[in-house]
């Protein structure tokens, strides 16, 4: 069986923005490629509350999905890849790391008999090459903090300018230390629904829309 990515970075694209719309409490403007806050944005925030006690770490956790998927699909299009292979498969039914556990080892064993294919995009074809990925789950993406500490090479490319940058790094780190590795790996009891000093507002919203706008560059 095979898994034909053909453009990735376009599913990835729309992949983002369905994320970081989620539940309409941002909406996306495609005329000008931008998210903002909707106008009823706060009474949604509380109706998610309401109807679930874990609503604002769920809307959380799918922003910063989007977020980190925005930017891998900025890169890709851009053809910067900071792609590199897991080795997971090594611990299918044979080999040195196989699994004791027959119904663990066979999960791999099935997996590697599907393969990826992207014949449609050269240069990403050349990448899986490069790297001997045959398998969809031989992809490893990278962290968040991976994108951010390449930011530069946008820049070389002028997808983004020094002063974006610098903006965008700050923001990713706010991100990353606040919403996205506390939010998504640890449940604090304080959930905060809205900015953190205007976090969301100030940093996270402008820096979709500084990617939104260098992916259409």
């Amino acid at each position: 069986m095979a898994l034909f990515l053909q453009k990735w970075d376009a599913p990835l694209y729309n992949f983002a923005i369905d994320q970081v719309i989620w539940l309409n409490i941002l909406e996306f403007d495609e005329s000008v490629y931008a998210v903002r806050e909707t106008s009823d944005a706060e009474q949604k925030r509380r109706l998610l509350l309401e109807n679930d006690p874990y609503g604002y770490w769920i809307w959380w956790l799918r922003f910063s999905t989007g977020f980190e998927a925005l930017i891998k699909a900025v890169f890709l299009s851009n053809e910067i890849s900071l792609i590199s292979k897991n080795d997971h498969l090594k611990k299918g039914v044979t080999g040195s790391e196989k699994l004791p556990t027959p119904e663990a080892a066979k999960v791999y064993g099935f997996i590697k008999g599907t393969r990826v294919s992207v014949s449609t995009n050269v240069w990403f074809q050349q990448e899986l090459t490069r790297l001997n990925i045959n398998h969809p789950y031989e992809i490893n993406t990278g962290t968040l903090g991976k994108y951010k500490n390449n930011l530069e090479r946008l820049e070389a490319k002028s997808k983004i300018s020094r002063v974006e940058r610098i903006f965008l790094k700050d923001a990713i780190t706010v991100l990353s230390d606040i919403r996205r590795n506390v939010d998504a790996h640890v449940y604090l009891k304080s959930q905060i629904g809205g900015s953190i000093n205007g976090d969301l507002s100030q940093l996270y919203i402008p820096s979709a829309n500084i990617l939104l706008l260098a992916y259409q560059r």
